[in-house]
């Protein structure tokens, strides 16, 4: 099973038409040629894939497919976790 990294950095190949971008994972995405309008798409596009809901300033907080990945992750984690009544 493939990492959550490794699932953005097919995502933003395909989505942004990008080169292989393993060995950019901590380029800010504006150095990736990823504008503003640019990224809500492709947040848009992360969202649908891994059904979670990411809030605008939580993402550009994280403005790298390696905080991008942690922030899906803990997203991911907290909905798996049981609500407690």
């Amino acid at each position: 099973m493939s990492t959550t990294l490794d699932q953005l950095c097919t995502l933003a190949q395909r989505e942004l038409g990008a080169e292989a971008l393993s060995d950019k994972v901590d380029t800010p995405f504006a150095e990736l040629g990823l504008d503003s309008l640019g990224l809500v798409d492709f947040m848009f596009t992360v969202e649908d894939h891994f059904h979670v809901h990411i809030e605008h300033d939580r993402a550009l907080a994280h403005p790298t497919l390696t905080g991008l990945a942690a922030l899906v992750d803990e997203l991911l984690a907290a909905k798996a976790q049981p609500v407690s009544a």
